[in-house]
């Protein structure tokens, strides 16, 4: 079990879970941190290419960052080098491995979600199509409301 931090109880230490975290997925966190900062940019571009994204799956997390920076978006993303995972990085990491795997992901526009459910089943293909291996985890309640199937239109 990982130890959490006593004053912020959605993080965890990052070295207890780097065991349990692969390396793709590591290097793919890392990429999005840095994307986050626009000093480490070209570094977290380098990151996303280096693991076989397309500059269109580049784009995707690219422009999923300013939809991750609202006040109606669930996940929260640390600095780049924090020696902390935030409970909502591993949701945004099972998110994006659960999306891939459906058939058709399409949010419904009319809900508030829409925007931000739409550019992560973007960067959920991109990171399928570039056969990035990620490892199945449980949601917190945060991941699951992301994934909550009355956002999402069923295709039949």
């Amino acid at each position: 079990m990982a130890s959490r931090s006593p004053l912020f109880p959605t993080r965890v230490n990052y070295r207890a879970f780097a065991r349990q975290l692969g390396r793709g997925e590591q290097v793919l966190l890392a990429a999005i941190r840095q994307l986050h900062e626009p000093d480490l940019r070209a570094d977290g571009l380098a990151g996303l290419s280096g693991l076989g994204l397309d500059p269109e799956g580049c784009d995707a997390f690219i422009n999923l960052l300013p939809l991750l920076a609202t006040a109606a978006a669930p996940i929260d993303l640390l600095r780049s080098g924090s020696p902390f995972i935030a409970a909502s990085e591993l949701d945004l990491l099972a998110c994006l491995l659960r999306i891939a795997q459906w058939r058709h992901a399409r949010p419904r526009d009319d809900d508030t979600l829409a925007p931000l459910r739409r550019q992560l089943a973007r960067c959920a293909f991109a990171v399928h199509a570039a056969k990035l291996p990620l490892r199945q985890r449980s949601l917190s309640p945060v991941g699951l409301r992301l994934l909550d199937p009355a956002g999402w239109l069923r295709q039949r």
